[in-house]
Formats: structure tokens, C-alpha cells, sequence
């Protein structure tokens, strides 16, 4: 051995020594032999076997922690499985002919769980002992690169890993060993907590014991009362009505009375279960807001100044249940209904002349693509592709077209492309200047870019609901939803196009006496082209999927075939549309991914 390798060896034991801190005598000679590669796999470290949790916890080696928690926690959770099952199959045996299908059920669930967690525990623990040394070595590898990796032993780490041990293993084992709850049981216990809190003000009791109590003396005293009158031979009519009286005062006290013990029999440990291992515990119970109906109805002071068509709105209130209360969603769905319905009402004529412009855009659009000969809608696909895209696209987009020709979905898929054109068409009408507002504007840009990235989040299907509460059923608010769904990209790219063009591009248009309108159209706009197309073709595709899925709210084309498929379980007739969906897809993306190369080379 050279003196150089020596000394490479004496500076590594002594940083292992600092990184250990206890047991070098044991560590040393351990991450010698795996820097060498002669330690065996069989190598267990013993207390990585035993307590591989707080071992990996107080060496810092998280990674190892997080393993070794989750085999032993999912080995528990099998076990536990055993002794859930274990008095079912008893109870199944007990009557084994009637039960012959639970009988083998329950125990081939017994074995498999006692295998699975049994194996898991014991072949967990041998691989956790024979990795930790490896684990810990890597760990010493990167300490020595980085001081900031855990080093030594320490009993800050031991705590906290404990603490998060008592948080999962406890419930998770004890929730394991538990029936599925019944749906209704902590809903029932948070109806009954409620009607008892309306009682106790009610019969001025402070506490369920004394409002049990009062109400047992209640019902004594009026079934006395009750007792009495019937043991009367003759009943006056003021005697009969009485009775009447108290005979319903008696069933609604002994109601109440009922449901009291019924809460006061909830036990602690149903209680508990609805706390913690069943759904999120509702956290607050509102009375939901009150009824509110809109409507439109002639006013007749207008038509009596001869204006017949003079409509007004009216509000009719209705009161809440007495007693009904909601969770915060129900009531948070609720308000925005009402108020979706009062806008409804108080820009009916806002809402009816944009879905009126919509519907002529749309109906234009779709004229120009189906009363077009197909030779020369044709033609234009090719010519486009011929011209931007090259040979290969064309032969694509010739073998696509025909493929629409050829099974019959020619002028379906022109509807389709109709509704695309147009929300496309509104998409860049607006999302244009609102990225340019976000490039030269950084509060708006501040301000834009959380709530583009939301509506990039929602889900697309959850932009056809406000679509059909404030415009109905019909192709105008299929348009919208596209519209809104479509529209981040178009925004987003433009924004960053504009600022991406270089800083002294811009102080040497400046400087040759730009104006700031000079500066956007002449030079930022035109170097901003190229992403501003891919804005484009992100908007065009996100338009097309969108105008798919909103054919389940009236708008017409391929999504319209492709979702009475869906309903009538045609598989053959919803995947032909698929593929022609798709195709018109790599169509456009094909040729727009063409022109925008042509500006990139520019």
C-alpha cells in the first residue's frame, strides 16, 4: 500500500469517527469493506433489525425511517386484518351449511393476511438490517461533500421520530381492526347533537342529564293526566279536546325524550370512530341561506305607459326550515345558486345578446365550412400543409382527410371545426391583449398568473356547469366553455414571448426614437410570433378537446357522436369518432406546427 493510499484511508477514519460519533469501532471497519465492495449481503445491522425506525431516526437517515415505517405499518395492517376477520369466521362457522360462501371467504382472507404480514414484517426487517449500513455509508458519502447532511446521534431526531410514529401507527392499527362504518352514523350523531342544543334552551336545562330528567318528569305527569281523563265515563267536549291536547303534547315530549336517549346512548367509542377514522368531522353547521326564487314578469305600470315589452324582477323569500342545518359546502352551494340566479335575472338581456352573437358567429362559421364544396376545403388543408409543413404532413393530412370522406364524417367534423374556429377566434380576441397587459404590467402580471393557473388546474368538465346555469343548454355556452378552458395557454405564451425579446433589442429601437406603440408593434410583436403561435396551437387543441367534451351540454360535431356512444354503449361508433377526432387534432397541430417553424427561421 503507498503512503498516498494511507494517508486517504487515515483522513477517511477519521471523518468517520466525526460522523458517526458512536460506535466507530463497529461503523469503520463496516463502510471500509463496502467502499471495497467485500461486505455480504447476509450483514445485518442488529439494531436496524430490531428498531430499524428509531435506529434510521436517530442517524438521521430519513429515507431508511420512512421504508422501514411504511412496511412495518402496511405488515400491521395485515395482521390486524386476521384478528378483524377472525370472530366473523367464527360466527359463519356457527352455521356452516348457511354460510358456506362467508365460511371461505373469511378464511382465505385469514391466510392470505397472515402470510402477507408475517412476510412482510420478517423479510422487511432482514432487508432493512442488511440495507442500513449501505444506507448510512451513502449518507457518509454525501456528508463528507456536504457538512449539512444529519451526522452523529441525536435525540431531537429520536423525538420527532416518535412523534410521527404515535401519529400514524396508533389510528392506522386501530382502524385496521374496525367495520367499515355505517354512511348515516356520525351524520345521525351530528343531527342528534343539534336537536339536543335546540332543546336544552327550550325546556331551560343545562346539561342532557337534566333536560333527560325534566322531560321523564313531563312525560309522567301528562300520561297521569291523560290517565285521568280516560277513566272518566263521560267527556265533555272541552274534556275531549283537552285530551286531544294532552295526547299530543305527550307523543311530541316523548319523542324529543327518545331522541335524547338516543344521543346519551352514543358511546365513546362511536364517538371517537366518527372523530378520527371516518370522513373529515364537520367542523361548523350553518342555516343555509334563505329560498330565493327570481323571476321575470311583465310590469304593469310599464305596459299601461304603453311599453309591452318592459319586463322587471321580483323576489320571492321563502323562510328556512326551522331546525335545518348544512355543512359549509351545501351552504356555500347553495348562496352562489342564488346569486347565480339573481344575475341571471338582472342581466337577462346582457346574457340573451351575447348568446345571440355567439349563436350568428357560429352559425356563420359553420355555413362557410359545410356549404363549401369539400374539393376546396380540401384543397386549402393541402395547399397549407404543402406550404408550411412538407411532404410527409401532406400525405397525413391527404390520408386524413380521407379517412373522414370515406366513413361519412365529412360535414359532422366541419361542425366541429366550426365550434373550434370560433372559440379560437374569441380566445385571440381576448387572450391577446390580456398578455400583452400581463408582459408590460407586473402587478397584473402578479395578479393573472395564479388565477391562469387554476383554470389550467380545473377540471374541463367543471367549466360546463356555470356555462349552462347562466346560458342554458345549446351550443352559445359550449363556445364559452371552451372559450374559458382554451384561453390560459393563448395568455400565458403571448406574456412570455413579449418578454423573452432581448433587453437591447429593445433600448436600440428606443434609441432610434420608438415610441412605446412603435416598440410593441414593430418589434416586440414580431420577434413574440413564434410563441405567440404556439400559444396558438395549444389554444386550438385545448379547444378541440373541450368542444369534445361539450357535446353533453347540447353543442353538436364528433363529441356529439362520440357521447351517444357513451350512453348507448357503442364501442365500435365511439371509437371510429375518437380516431377521427384525434386526426383532425394532428391535423391542425401538424400544420400549425409548420407555419410557426416558417417564423422561427424568419
Amino acid at each position: 500500500m503507498s503512503g498516498a493510499e494511507q494517508r486517504e484511508i487515515d483522513d477517511r477514519d477519521v471523518s468517520i469517527g466525526t460522523f458517526v460519533e458512536q460506535n466507530e469501532s463497529y461503523f469503520g471497519p463496516i463502510f471500509e469493506r463496502i467502499q471495497r465492495g467485500k461486505l455480504p449481503r447476509w450483514h445485518v445491522n442488529i439494531w436496524a433489525v430490531l428498531v430499524p425506525w428509531i435506529w434510521a431516526a436517530a442517524r438521521g437517515s430519513w429515507l431508511l425511517f420512512w421504508v422501514s415505517l411504511a412496511l412495518d405499518v402496511i405488515a400491521i395492517v395485515c395482521l390486524m386484518q386476521v384478528l378483524k376477520f377472525s370472530p366473523l369466521l367464527a360466527e359463519a362457522q356457527s352455521n356452516a351449511a348457511a354460510n358456506a360462501t362467508l365460511v371461505a371467504r373469511y378464511s382465505n382472507w385469514i391466510t392470505t393476511y397472515s402470510w402477507a404480514g408475517w412476510g412482510l414484517l420478517f423479510l422487511g426487517r432482514f432487508w432493512m438490517g442488511s440495507s442500513a449500513n449501505r444506507w448510512y455509508y451513502s449518507q457518509y458519502a454525501r456528508w463528507r461533500i456536504n457538512q449539512a447532511v444529519p451526522s452523529g446521534v441525536s435525540m431531537k431526531r429520536v423525538v420527532l421520530g416518535v412523534l410521527v410514529m404515535a401519529i400514524i401507527v396508533p389510528l392506522t392499527t386501530y382502524r385496521a381492526t374496525q367495520l367499515r362504518l355505517d354512511e348515516r352514523a356520525c351524520f345521525n350523531q351530528i343531527r342528534a347533537a343539534e336537536s339536543v342544543d335546540q332543546l336544552l334552551p327550550l325546556y331551560q336545562a343545562e346539561d342532557v342529564l337534566a333536560l333527560y330528567a325534566s322531560m321523564s318528569t313531563g312525560v309522567e305527569t301528562l300520561q297521569s293526566k291523560l290517565d285521568a281523563l280516560e277513566a272518566l265515563d263521560e267527556l265533555t267536549d272541552a274534556q275531549k279536546s283537552e285530551r286531544s291536547a294532552v295526547r299530543k303534547e305527550l307523543r311530541d315530549l316523548g319523542r324529543n325524550r327518545d331522541l335524547v336517549e338516543d344521543y346519551q346512548n352514543i358511546s365513546t367509542r362511536d364517538r371517537f370512530d366518527c372523530l378520527t377514522i371516518d370522513d373529515f368531522p364537520t367542523l361548523a353547521r350553518l342555516t343555509p341561506p334563505e329560498d330565493i326564487t327570481y323571476r321575470r314578469v311583465a310590469d304593469e305600470e310599464a305596459i299601461a305607459a304603453g311599453d309591452e315589452g318592459a319586463t322587471k324582477v321580483i323576489t320571492q323569500i321563502k323562510e328556512p326550515v326551522e331546525g335545518r342545518k348544512v355543512t359549509i359546502f351545501t351552504y356555500s352551494a347553495e348562496s352562489i345558486d342564488i346569486s347565480i340566479n339573481r344575475l341571471r335575472a338582472q342581466y337577462a338581456t346582457a346574457f340573451d345578446a351575447m348568446t345571440n352573437v355567439l349563436r350568428q358567429s357560429l352559425i356563420r362559421v359553420e355555413v362557410a365550412f359545410m356549404q363549401t364544396p369539400w374539393p376546396v376545403v380540401a384543397f386549402l388543408f393541402l395547399a397549407l400543409s404543402w406550404a408550411f409543413a412538407g411532404t410527409g404532413t401532406t400525405i397525413f393530412v391527404g390520408a386524413s382527410l380521407g379517412f373522414l370522406a370515406l366513413f361519412e364524417l365529412w360535414q359532422i367534423a366541419m361542425q366541429t371545426m366550426a365550434l373550434v374556429v370560433v372559440s379560437t377566434a374569441v380566445c385571440v380576441l381576448v387572450g391577446l391583449p390580456i398578455g400583452i397587459w400581463m408582459a408590460k404590467n407586473k402587478w397584473f402580471r402578479w395578479i393573472t398568473e395564479p388565477i391562469l393557473d387554476v383554470m389550467q388546474t380545473i377540471p374541463s368538465l367543471s367549466y360546463l356547469v356555470p356555462a349552462v346555469a347562466f346560458f342554458g343548454i345549446s351550443q352559445p355556452p359550449a363556445v364559452l366553455a371552451t372559450v374559458i378552458f382554451a384561453m390560459p395557454p393563448m395568455i400565458k405564451l403571448t406574456a412570455l414571448g413579449i418578454l423573452q425579446v432581448p433587453e437591447s433589442t429593445k433600448e436600440a429601437a428606443m434609441a432610434f426614437g420608438a415610441s412605446h406603440r412603435q416598440l410593441l408593434h414593430k418589434v416586440e410583436l414580431p420577434m413574440a410570433i413564434p410563441s405567440i403561435m404556439a400559444g396558438l396551437n395549444q389554444t386550438i387543441m385545448l379547444a378541440l378537446s373541450m368542444a369534445t367534451i361539450s357535446a353533453f351540454i347540447g353543442a353538436e360535431g364528433l363529441g356529439a357522436i362520440v357521447t351517444s356512444a357513451l350512453g348507448d354503449a357503442q364501442a365500435g361508433k365511439g371509437l371510429l369518432a375518437g380516431i377521427a377526432i384525434a386526426l383532425v387534432a394532428m391535423m391542425i397541430d401538424r400544420i400549425l406546427k409548420g407555419i410557426r417553424n416558417s417564423f422561427s427561421r424568419i
